[in-house]
């Protein structure tokens, strides 16, 4: 489950990540994102300490896109994570720099 709470007059996004998680709900976050409609890029905190299960699997081209849609309006994004959650978090991490987005991940 992910929990979004968005407070876009101060440009704030946070998505905290419980129980089980599914590639579906990581890609249905992206197009929750991509579909803010704020003018000004936001801050994302991404609270994965949570997560007690996640059969991740790289995104499909159509989740590729929801995140390339997602980051027009990411202008930095935090993730804290614990280790074992280390591939998921690269993979966004990388995707995101890649995309020209500042990432801090722990």
């Amino acid at each position: 489950m992910i929990e979004v709470d968005a407070d876009l007059e101060e440009g704030i996004v946070t998505a905290r990540f419980r129980g089980a998680v599914t590639n579906r709900e990581f890609i249905d976050l992206a197009a929750t994102i991509a579909n803010f409609g704020s003018v000004d890029q936001v801050l994302v905190y991404l609270d994965w300490v949570g997560i007690d299960r996640w059969a991740f699997s790289v995104p499909t081209a159509g989740g590729v896109n929801e995140w390339r849609r997602a980051r027009k309006m990411i202008a930095r994004a935090a993730l804290v994570h614990q280790p074992r959650l280390n591939r998921q978090a690269a993979w966004l991490a990388a995707f995101l720099r890649k995309e020209g987005v500042k990432v801090r991940s722990w």
